[in-house]
Protein backbone atom coordinates (compact mmCIF):
# COMPACT_ATOMS: atom_id res chain seq x y z
CA UNK A 1 0.00 0.00 0.00
CA UNK A 2 2.81 2.62 0.92
CA UNK A 3 4.26 1.43 -3.05
CA UNK A 4 1.18 2.22 -4.12
CA UNK A 5 0.59 5.65 -2.59
CA UNK A 6 4.36 6.31 -2.80
CA UNK A 7 3.62 6.10 -7.09
CA UNK A 8 0.74 7.94 -7.03
CA UNK A 9 2.04 10.75 -5.22
CA UNK A 10 4.87 11.27 -7.42
CA UNK A 11 2.92 10.76 -10.41
CA UNK A 12 0.53 13.65 -9.50
CA UNK A 13 3.77 15.93 -8.91
CA UNK A 14 5.06 15.03 -11.89
CA UNK A 15 1.77 15.50 -13.96
CA UNK A 16 1.52 19.03 -11.96
CA UNK A 17 4.54 20.15 -14.12
CA UNK A 18 2.45 19.70 -17.41
CA UNK A 19 -0.09 22.19 -15.90
CA UNK A 20 2.21 25.11 -15.87
CA UNK A 21 0.87 27.81 -18.29
CA UNK A 22 4.41 28.15 -19.76
CA UNK A 23 3.24 24.67 -21.82
CA UNK A 24 -0.08 26.10 -22.61
CA UNK A 25 1.19 29.00 -24.11
CA UNK A 26 5.03 28.11 -25.20
CA UNK A 27 5.48 28.12 -28.93
CA UNK A 28 8.98 28.86 -29.34
CA UNK A 29 10.14 27.33 -32.63
CA UNK A 30 13.77 25.37 -32.63
CA UNK A 31 15.99 26.85 -35.05
CA UNK A 32 18.21 24.30 -37.08
CA UNK A 33 21.82 25.33 -37.16
CA UNK A 34 22.57 25.39 -41.55
CA UNK A 35 24.83 22.82 -41.50
CA UNK A 36 23.19 20.24 -39.62
CA UNK A 37 20.32 18.13 -41.42
CA UNK A 38 16.66 18.88 -40.44
CA UNK A 39 13.74 16.85 -39.70
CA UNK A 40 10.22 16.49 -39.01
CA UNK A 41 8.71 14.77 -36.14
CA UNK A 42 4.37 13.36 -36.61
CA UNK A 43 2.87 12.98 -33.09
CA UNK A 44 -0.59 10.48 -33.75
CA UNK A 45 -2.53 10.85 -30.21
CA UNK A 46 -5.09 7.80 -30.21
CA UNK A 47 -7.08 6.91 -27.50
CA UNK A 48 -9.06 10.10 -27.66
CA UNK A 49 -12.55 8.73 -25.76
CA UNK A 50 -13.44 12.27 -24.60
CA UNK A 51 -14.14 14.15 -28.25
CA UNK A 52 -13.81 18.01 -27.14
CA UNK A 53 -11.44 20.07 -26.06
CA UNK A 54 -8.21 21.02 -27.13
CA UNK A 55 -5.05 18.63 -27.08
CA UNK A 56 -1.55 20.60 -25.59
CA UNK A 57 1.10 18.53 -27.24
CA UNK A 58 4.72 19.48 -25.41
CA UNK A 59 8.21 18.60 -27.51
CA UNK A 60 11.31 18.27 -24.86
CA UNK A 61 14.48 17.78 -25.54
CA UNK A 62 15.91 17.31 -22.31
CA UNK A 63 14.95 16.44 -18.87
CA UNK A 64 14.33 20.10 -17.95
CA UNK A 65 12.16 20.71 -20.55
CA UNK A 66 10.48 17.73 -20.24
CA UNK A 67 9.62 18.21 -16.53
CA UNK A 68 9.53 22.25 -17.24
CA UNK A 69 8.80 24.59 -20.18
CA UNK A 70 8.33 22.58 -23.88
CA UNK A 71 11.10 23.34 -26.63
CA UNK A 72 8.09 23.51 -28.86
CA UNK A 73 4.45 23.54 -28.08
CA UNK A 74 1.03 22.46 -30.38
CA UNK A 75 -2.38 23.43 -29.44
CA UNK A 76 -4.90 21.48 -31.31
CA UNK A 77 -8.69 21.01 -31.17
CA UNK A 78 -10.03 17.44 -30.58
CA UNK A 79 -11.40 16.43 -33.67
CA UNK A 80 -15.26 14.92 -33.59
CA UNK A 81 -13.80 11.66 -34.55
CA UNK A 82 -10.60 9.40 -35.24
CA UNK A 83 -6.81 9.78 -34.20
CA UNK A 84 -5.23 13.73 -33.84
CA UNK A 85 -1.70 14.46 -35.37
CA UNK A 86 0.77 17.23 -34.32
CA UNK A 87 3.52 18.08 -36.53
CA UNK A 88 7.10 19.59 -35.49
CA UNK A 89 9.04 20.75 -37.78
CA UNK A 90 12.66 21.91 -38.55
CA UNK A 91 14.05 19.47 -36.15
CA UNK A 92 18.06 18.69 -35.74
CA UNK A 93 18.93 15.08 -35.09
CA UNK A 94 19.02 13.84 -31.46
CA UNK A 95 16.77 12.64 -28.12
CA UNK A 96 13.20 14.17 -27.62
CA UNK A 97 10.75 13.02 -25.87
CA UNK A 98 6.61 14.15 -26.47
CA UNK A 99 4.18 15.11 -23.05
CA UNK A 100 0.37 15.78 -23.67
CA UNK A 101 -2.67 16.26 -21.72
CA UNK A 102 -6.39 16.94 -23.12
CA UNK A 103 -7.64 20.33 -21.71
CA UNK A 104 -11.39 19.57 -21.26
CA UNK A 105 -12.81 23.04 -20.01
CA UNK A 106 -10.55 25.72 -21.83
CA UNK A 107 -8.56 26.19 -18.88
CA UNK A 108 -4.95 25.51 -20.06
CA UNK A 109 -3.98 23.16 -17.87
CA UNK A 110 -4.12 20.07 -16.75
CA UNK A 111 -7.46 19.60 -13.85
CA UNK A 112 -6.99 17.16 -10.70
CA UNK A 113 -9.63 15.24 -8.07
CA UNK A 114 -7.53 15.57 -5.26
CA UNK A 115 -4.50 14.46 -6.55
CA UNK A 116 -5.53 12.57 -9.16
CA UNK A 117 -5.46 14.21 -12.95
CA UNK A 118 -9.07 14.46 -13.87
CA UNK A 119 -7.92 15.59 -17.48
CA UNK A 120 -6.36 12.64 -20.26
CA UNK A 121 -2.63 13.16 -20.64
CA UNK A 122 0.14 10.73 -22.59
CA UNK A 123 3.86 10.31 -23.23
CA UNK A 124 6.01 9.36 -25.70
CA UNK A 125 6.98 5.36 -25.23
CA UNK A 126 4.33 4.91 -22.52
CA UNK A 127 1.41 3.18 -22.64
CA UNK A 128 0.58 1.90 -19.06
CA UNK A 129 2.17 4.40 -15.79
CA UNK A 130 4.09 2.80 -13.00
CA UNK A 131 4.91 5.63 -11.74
CA UNK A 132 6.01 9.36 -13.11
CA UNK A 133 7.98 8.78 -16.25
CA UNK A 134 11.30 10.82 -17.17
CA UNK A 135 12.96 11.95 -19.84
CA UNK A 136 15.38 8.92 -20.54
CA UNK A 137 11.84 6.45 -20.33
CA UNK A 138 10.03 8.89 -22.89
CA UNK A 139 12.63 9.65 -25.25
CA UNK A 140 13.46 8.71 -28.90
CA UNK A 141 16.43 9.37 -31.30
CA UNK A 142 15.17 11.53 -34.18
CA UNK A 143 17.32 10.23 -37.42
CA UNK A 144 15.30 10.86 -39.89
CA UNK A 145 11.52 12.36 -40.70
CA UNK A 146 10.05 10.12 -37.85
CA UNK A 147 6.00 9.41 -36.71
CA UNK A 148 5.43 7.99 -33.30
CA UNK A 149 2.08 7.25 -31.73
CA UNK A 150 1.09 8.47 -28.26
CA UNK A 151 -2.02 6.85 -25.98
CA UNK A 152 -4.22 9.02 -23.92
CA UNK A 153 -4.56 7.77 -20.30
CA UNK A 154 -7.08 8.51 -17.58
CA UNK A 155 -6.88 7.84 -14.18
Amino acid sequence: MKTIITSVTALVLFITTLAKPCLAQQTATVTPTSTSAVHSLTVVVHNVNTRSGKLYVGLANNQATFNGESIQTKTIDVSPSGEITAVFEGLAPGRYAVRVYQDLNNNQKIDFSGQIPSEPFGFSNVTMLMGPPDFDQSSFELKENQSIRIRMLEM
